[in-house]
């Protein structure tokens, strides 16, 4: 992977990117994003993988059609536009009809279900192990190729996102969750 800020890499895995997947990677962390593009090098489902640094990159490619990604997979902490911010900007668009997976370094519930709230149709915490990863990954690819043969019986994301709610809305709903948590920790101590 490249060392610049706005490098694009495309590491394509079969002979014929038609037959399989292309999958598109939005993480910032190089020794992350490595382990990642080199897993999914290795199923056959996928055809091609491209990694990007950032969310803006990600967006950019997939608004002007340099990328038709049939999954990808996205990390929530990277710098200029990050993880819930790329979900919404995708969500909005029209044209972006494929399910999206975040990967994250967090446990919490809060960013799992924001990440649903908006979209996601998995959240995958970072695992320890290579393996775990590549279990992760591939179980994320075969969902997506489910998808890909029976876009309708699946319950993944469809065009345009269905089912997921406007920015607004979400706000709205995070901030009564928020509500919600502070009155069942109760105040907090001084």
């Amino acid at each position: 992977m490249g060392g610049e800020a706005n490098s694009i890499d495309i590491a394509p895995t079969g002979q014929s990117p038609s037959p399989g997947l292309c999958v598109l990677v939005a993480e910032d962390n190089e020794a992350d994003a490595y382990l990642i593009c080199r897993a999914l090098a290795r199923q056959a489902e996928v055809a091609n993988v491209v990694h990007v640094p950032d969310g803006v990159v990600a967006l950019w490619m997939v608004e002007h059609g340099q990328i038709t990604p049939d999954l990808a997979f996205i990390d929530l902490q990277m710098p200029r536009l990050g993880g819930l911010s790329l979900l919404v900007a995708l969500a909005e668009r029209a044209r972006s009809s494929f399910p999206i997976a975040v990967l994250t370094s967090s446990n919490t519930l809060m960013d799992a279900t924001r990440s649903r709230m908006r979209g996601a149709f998995r959240v995958i915490s970072k695992p320890d192990t290579v393996e775990a990863l590549e279990l992760e990954l591939c179980s994320a690819v075969a969902a997506a190729c489910a998808r890909r043969a029976f876009p309708e019986s699946t319950g993944l994301p469809g065009a345009a996102y269905h089912g997921v709610p406007s920015t607004p809305h979400l706000i709205a709903l995070e901030e009564e969750a928020d509500r919600s948590r502070a009155i069942a920790d109760g105040p907090l101590p001084n």
